[in-house]
């Protein structure tokens, strides 16, 4: 048997990094969709990328957010926002019930599927994209009551490797449908109001955690009346990063 030359076990190597690189990422997006479900926002953190200029996170309307003080923003201040209306609405809904904390009640679990993966030849970047379902059991100070909906994602990330790990570096995060749970999606999409045009939208009213810029561009939500489109694009194979493929602003 002839042992195999150099060459050869370098690209199994390389071909084994490159496998693990894609676990690391899968893991990165699940444990960022379960510490959500859990309200252990500060934590998401972790998987931010901290020594890499350029850090932008983009979540629907709530405008683009840069830097790690901008992912805190928008990942743990507009989220303690959030849990505050919700327990407003609970107060209100339950007012003879203590509840523990101001995320009793509130229930949003998100399943990322359909992931296509793409980590640079060179190793040190990567792109992907997912499809989630996220179905939230949730109320607002100014809802009559709790209610349930689902809410599809469309999610495009860039990913650095930072000290042997794989950080979130751009995120551009839009949802595909909203619907409450008891009214169907086709129905729903028939009163949609229009997409803001670009740069029109800053922040969510009445909110903290003020975004740095304004959204750049609101995916157009499902619509009976419309095309379907394809947008974010997965990412194609690629040899090293290139600003101008980088999922940010209008692409």
């Amino acid at each position: 048997m002839t042992p195999p030359d150099a060459g050869s076990l370098a690209r199994v190597l390389e071909l084994l990094e490159r496998q693990d690189a894609v676990r690391q990422i899968h893991n990165v997006i699940g444990k960022m969709a379960l510490l959500y479900e859990a309200a252990m926002y500060d934590e998401r953190l972790e998987f931010i990328a901290s020594k890499t200029p350029g850090v932008t996170i983009e979540v629907g309307g709530r405008g683009v957010f840069e830097g790690m003080d901008g992912a805190r923003r928008c990942f743990v201040d507009v989220e303690r926002t959030f849990e505050k209306s919700h327990a407003a609405g609970m107060r209100k809904t339950f007012p003879d019930v203590s509840f523990g904390s101001e995320h009793a009640g509130l229930f949003e679990s998100e399943l990322p599927c359909v992931p296509v993966i793409e980590v640079a030849g060179d190793g040190k970047t990567a792109k992907a994209i997912w499809t989630s379902l996220q179905v939230c059991g949730k109320t607002h100070e100014w809802d009559p009551k709790p209610q349930a909906s689902w809410i599809w994602w469309r999610n495009a990330v860039d990913f650095v490797k930072e000290d042997g790990k794989w950080k979130i570096w751009h995120m551009l995060r839009n949802p595909f449908f909203f619907a409450p749970y008891t009214k169907d999606w086709v129905d729903a999409s028939l009163i949609l109001p229009p997409i803001p045009p670009p740069g029109t939208q800053k922040g969510i009213p009445g909110h903290e955690g003020a975004p740095d810029r304004p959204t750049t561009k609101m995916y157009d939500s499902y619509r009976i009346t419309r095309e379907p489109r394809y947008w974010p694009k997965a990412p194609e194979p690629y040899e090293s990063f290139d600003e101008k493929e980088a999922y940010i602003g209008d692409i």
